[in-house]
């Protein structure tokens, strides 16, 4: 990898971690989730990096891809399980990474997706099959009597690309596929006590530009510049974008942007069985002994 790009993970890393640790550190009882995406947002551009995608701040059964509107009345209970899952970019390279907080107590379930991770991490190196570590992230929650969720992976990051490939199940797989030196990924296990599997739930709140098409509305025209412009083709958050337009036009160029199939909408994902669902992430280089980019470097 070259020294310029590394350097830019690398910073990307740093400042994913920064936010994240921030994030943990304000979180109160009954602040509102709106309020915490705003203040986590405006985090990462004090510290000099963009959103490689909107914060998720998905809460208990709501395992993944949850942002508020602008308007979310949403609010965190102090026994909420709260998953905060932050990504950056630096000129396009990415630092991924997430963890469950509760107001209450780090409690087993918590526990478990953190060793989940580190089990996962320790054992990364060139020439790690996929297969391995998705058996040992499995294992890992069988020990404290958990399940993986079994739809939701670990994934490649490449420059400008958040889900670049590369997939990394959370459970035991038959995939040979080795790790090779310098590959860039996210480790992300989620546990559960319910079923192990997630389903859509709801209308987007996330989008992606998938390609420019002829459109009726102006507002949609105008969604299809901001994302590919402004936002470099990553995801943002329909929050975004009813800032500058107003809200019931945003819906109807929205739906017609998704009727044409310019942009993808990711619904939120809730756990099938409505058990409480816990998230750690970290980015790493691959090597020999891997470069964690998102450890929250002590000072």
């Amino acid at each position: 990898m070259e020294n310029e790009i590394l350097e830019k993970y690398t910073k990307a890393g740093e400042i994913a971690a920064q936010v994240l640790d921030y994030a943990k550190r304000i979180v109160k009882e009954y602040m509102l989730v709106v309020e915490l995406a705003e203040k986590i947002e405006n985090k990462m551009f004090e510290l000099g990096a963009k959103p490689a995608f909107p914060v998720n701040i998905s809460i208990n059964d709501m395992a993944a891809h949850y942002h508020p509107a602008l308007n979310d009345k949403l609010s965190i209970k102090a026994e909420d399980y709260v998953k905060i899952d932050v990504g950056v970019h630096v000129d396009g390279f990415i630092g991924d990474t997430a963890a469950t907080l509760r107001l209450t107590g780090k409690d087993e379930l918590i526990k478990c997706s953190e060793k989940m991770l580190d089990s996962a991490i320790r054992i990364i190196r060139t020439g790690i099959t996929v297969g391995e570590i998705g058996e040992t992230i499995e294992n890992a929650a069988r020990e404290f009597g958990f399940n993986p969720i079994r739809n939701l992976t670990g994934h490649g990051l490449d420059r400008y690309d958040v889900h670049a490939g590369l997939i990394v199940p959370n459970i035991k797989n038959d995939s040979k596929y080795q790790l090779r030196e310098d590959e860039v990924i996210a480790i992300e296990p989620f546990c559960t006590a319910g079923s192990g599997f997630v389903k859509d739930s709801g209308s987007a709140l996330i989008f992606r530009w998938i390609i420019d098409r002829p459109t009726r509305l102006l507002e949609a025209r105008k969604i299809l510049e901001l994302s590919r412009d402004r936002y470099e083709k990553l995801p943002f958050a329909k929050r975004w974008i009813q800032k500058e337009i107003s809200p019931l036009k945003v819906e109807l160029a929205l739906k017609e942007l998704l009727a044409v199939n310019a942009l993808y909408g990711y619904q939120p994902l809730r756990e099938d069985s409505g058990k409480p669902v816990a998230q750690s992430e970290h980015t790493v280089i691959v090597k020999e002994k891997p470069i964690i980019l998102t450890a929250l470097k002590q000072k």
